[in-house]
């Protein structure tokens, strides 16, 4: 057996010691190994990075249940916004709710803007944007402008911006995620720290990306 990686020790000693967790270097863990491990420890602030979950079993309710226990833990504000209004508060502990700021759209251009907003208001460690469940045809209907002027205001900002899809969606991404189905109905017995070890992740970077010029001209 391979020696465990970094990530993965960051992510046992934070399922095992919640209570010792600290914001590192900016970044946030998600508490899934293989995506933290993907992106150098955790959500980086300042960043915008996609994370496509395009199927049941590939772990993206894994990661924003990973999202809400290290927030909590490092007490850190997040806030979730959820596209579909699918998220269950029954599923996670109590005590990781009460840092975040819920709000419950009604579609996915309702979620874009109240995303843009909190963005910009400067007060989270982690906005997480949650677009499962829509529809994919209103999703790719999206205009290009609304992503890139949410990737502007998060470049330089205090979050980190987590935007779940269940396909590749955001243009020119700068980090993108792509979860593979790899859980089975025997992962649903085991412990969620233990779970998340089956998330299997492919990181996508370094898509082409517009010019500063194109940029502006984009974001209006």
């Amino acid at each position: 057996m391979p020696p465990p990686t970094l990530a993965a020790l960051r992510s046992l000693l934070a399922a095992r010691f919640p209570e010792k967790i600290r914001k590192t270097a900016g970044l946030v863990a998600t508490g899934v190994a293989a995506v933290d491990e993907a992106l150098g420890g955790g959500l980086a602030a300042g960043r915008l990075t996609e994370c496509v979950a395009a199927a049941p079993g590939s772990g993206g309710q894994l990661v924003l249940a990973g999202l809400l226990a290290s927030t909590r833990a490092a007490r850190q504000r997040l806030a979730l916004v959820d596209g579909a209004d699918g998220f269950a508060p029954e599923t996670v502990p109590a005590d990781h709710l009460r840092h975040v700021v819920w709000v419950r759209c009604r579609g996915a251009a309702e979620a874009l803007a109240a995303g843009d907003f909190l963005v910009r208001d400067g007060n989270y460690a982690v906005i997480a944007l949650d677009l499962r469940g829509l529809p994919v045809r209103t999703l790719r209907r999206q205009p290009a402008t609304g992503w890139y002027r949410l990737q502007r205001a998060a470049e330089g900002g205090p979050a980190a911006v987590l935007v779940l899809t269940p396909l590749p969606l955001v243009p020119a991404a700068p980090w993108r995620l792509v979860l593979r189905p790899s859980l089975t109905l025997t992962h649903t017995r085991r412990p969620r720290p233990s779970v998340a070890d089956g998330v299997a992740v492919e990181l996508e970077r370094g898509a082409a990306r517009p010019d500063a010029a194109e940029m502006e001209k984009l974001a209006g």
